[in-house]
């Protein structure tokens, strides 16, 4: 039922912002959007929730690497998966975030952008988006190619199989012939 969708997208959404809530820093911001995403898991009525979810939107568009909410059709992935998805990524931010600060001049002149795009990243945070949107992608594509089932996770790691190598497809080529 249309009820059920709008309840499964706000706790689509709400988990990656739970997960995101956990690596950020206490301030006023962050407190009003814990509390208005309380009142929107407790209230009666889906009007409501909009009402808290478009706070929680504004007010978190303000704070960075704050998660845009998916908009278009709805994703071919379960909220479990949504929500695997959601909390490797921010683990994966965790992570980067750790790395002492002494290491990230390094780091932002030898990892630069893929393709096209050229250059360097200009502060670690971009480094930092740009390792979250590559887990992303990869996570998303191993779900695609059956590689992944989206819940299968080992102490917080998910447990991928590995794509094929070149070498691999090669090997299964030649016994062929």
């Amino acid at each position: 039922t249309l009820n059920n969708m709008k309840i499964d997208n706000w706790t689509i959404n709400t988990q990656k912002v739970r997960a995101w809530a956990e690596n950020q820093e206490p301030c006023d911001n962050l407190t009003s959007v814990m509390l208005s995403l309380k009142l929107g898991d407790n209230c009666g009525n889906d009007e409501l929730r909009s009402t808290y979810w478009a706070a929680i939107r504004s007010i978190g568009s303000t704070m960075e690497s704050f998660p845009a909410a998916r908009r278009g059709r709805e994703s071919s992935l379960s909220t479990e998966q949504s929500q695997s998805i959601s909390i490797v990524e921010e683990s994966v931010v965790a992570a980067m975030n750790a790395i002492p600060a002494e290491y990230r001049k390094l780091l932002l002149s030898v990892l630069v952008p893929h393709g096209r795009t050229g250059g360097v990243f200009e502060q670690f945070s971009d480094l930092v988006a740009n390792s979250r949107k590559q887990a992303h992608n990869y996570m998303l594509s191993s779900i695609k190619e059956k590689r992944w089932n989206g819940l299968d996770m080992d102490g917080g790691v998910p447990q991928i199989t590995p794509r094929s190598t070149s070498t691999d497809e090669d090997e299964k080529t030649e016994g062929e012939g």
